[in-house]
């Protein structure tokens, strides 16, 4: 740990406690919605629904606020099957589940067998922000805030973790690995990743990585352990099932808009259908369409939006946050 991260973890000891507000979403219930339709009653989850299936944060009122819960795809009005873990975050791919859990200014990361089932815990050095699993299950990746508690906080700073899921073991620290741009290597003490997403062929990861105020998409490397930017000013990348094309959120001002990137075009554009701000890393429905978390006064929803064209974002489920599909 360097000597700033150092500084900057008391420093979060003070913002954290004073900035509780921000973290409302993740441990506050919110208030019962008067005018949206009453989701389904949930069911104990006895096994997993028949894939297709979204994994998500149930947020409806009741006593399994904050549960994870699979809902079938086929059947996303219909009962919720909840399992006995309530998370900050959650994600499940190939055969693998972690749940982000929020305990004063930390937490647990909880890695989870195909039956949801707890294999390892690891604590968390912050409030946590992101989750990933790799699609063969074999590597899990979180982001926590070690400082601040939005990416919208001028100085805040985070840690990403890489952990080996089969044996509950971190990968070394991603700041220790060299990251170049073009031929140089960068080597910055104001250094923060955040946001991985893994591509299908189990070796190579896409990032966050920033540095001088300017967030930079990369691709890493697992095997020799080293990233190379890619492109600026892109955060949270999320890759498509079929690994052509990067969804990320792009600063507007104040606010993120949405955007995708072809990987081997470098083309990019906008995603019209939803102009909201948006600060999340999106999930992939299909090669054509994106799933989000939304808060809009009391309502917590996720939303769905097409990538290519402008069909106006809709509410996919209702009720719920951090989606995953299981395809």
């Amino acid at each position: 740990m360097t000597p700033q991260r150092r500084r900057a973890t008391f420093v979060a000891i003070v913002i954290l406690a004073l900035g509780a507000i921000g973290q409302s979403v993740w441990r506050a219930r919110p208030s019962s919605r008067a005018t949206s339709p009453a989701v389904a009653p949930p069911t104990r989850l006895t096994a997993p629904p028949d894939r297709p299936f979204v994994v998500v944060r149930h947020l409806a009122d009741g006593d399994e606020w904050s549960h994870v819960a699979l809902i079938p795809l086929a059947a996303l009005d219909g009962p919720r099957f909840v399992a006995p873990l309530r998370c900050s975050r959650v994600y499940s791919s190939g055969g693998r589940g972690l749940c982000l859990e929020t305990s004063g200014l930390g937490g647990r990361a909880i890695l989870l067998d195909a039956d949801w089932r707890p294999t390892a815990t690891l604590a968390l050095t912050g409030p946590p922000s992101r989750a990933r699993v790799s699609r063969d299950g074999r590597f899990a990746a979180y982001t926590v805030f070690e400082t601040g508690h939005s990416y919208a906080d001028a100085d805040f700073s985070t840690r990403t973790t890489i952990v080996d899921t089969a044996t509950a073991t971190p990968l070394p620290d991603l700041e220790t690995w060299p990251a170049w741009q073009g031929t140089t290597r960068v080597s910055r003490t104001d250094s923060n990743f955040w946001g991985i997403t893994f591509h299908p062929d189990g070796r190579h990861v896409y990032a966050t990585l920033a540095f001088g105020g300017t967030p930079y998409l990369v691709r890493g490397d697992l095997e020799s352990r080293e990233f190379h930017v890619l492109a600026r000013d892109i955060e949270c990348p999320s890759l498509s099932p079929d690994a052509r094309r990067i969804a990320f959120k792009r600063a507007d001002g104040p606010q993120w808009r949405l955007w995708v990137r072809d990987l081997a075009s470098g083309a990019e554009h906008s995603i019209v259908g939803e102009t909201r701000n948006i600060d999340d890393q999106v999930e992939w429905l299909d090669d054509g369409r994106v799933l989000y978390q939304v808060r809009s006064g009391v309502a917590l929803d996720v939303f769905v939006a097409e990538v290519d064209g402008a069909t106006p974002a809709r509410v996919f489920v209702r009720d719920a946050w951090s989606p995953s599909v299981v395809r």
